[in-house]
């Protein structure tokens, strides 16, 4: 049996790849220009809408935090234009030194081809506890 990745999953898969290489104009070219991204828990919660946004509250807080910093996906679920991913979040805070490993879900719907809404679901006591906050 041969197995074929979806349009929609190389998409998220190269954002992800993306976004480790720290190549952020990749990651904000498979947004819609009124995505919203929900972070629903952790050091950056909030609803965000736009690329810049996410950028402001979400990307650029991640340098700043954490000397090292990694999304790994290991799982891409695809239903229609929705793409569910599992993976896990690691890295070391700058400040503390503190390294932390978690598991998150994240929630991706797609329009055209792009994505048009984010939800990351994750361990948000993990990410305090490394932060010491």
């Amino acid at each position: 049996m041969t197995t074929t990745q979806s349009t929609n999953v190389a998409t998220v898969q190269g954002a992800y790849d993306a976004f480790n290489s720290g190549e952020m104009p990749a990651v904000l070219a498979v947004m819609q220009p009124d995505v919203e991204w929900i972070e629903r828990a952790g050091p950056y919660q909030g609803r965000y809408v736009g690329p810049q946004a996410i950028v402001d509250n979400v990307f650029a807080p991640v340098p700043e935090d954490w000397s090292e910093f990694t999304v790994t996906p290991d799982e891409f679920l695809e239903a229609g234009d929705v793409i569910v991913v599992l993976g896990w979040f690691a890295g070391t805070a700058r400040e503390s030194g503190t390294s932390f490993r978690s598991r998150f879900a994240h929630v991706i719907r797609m329009r055209d081809g792009l994505e048009a809404s984010f939800e990351d679901i994750s361990d948000a006591h993990a990410f305090h506890i490394a932060l010491g906050r």
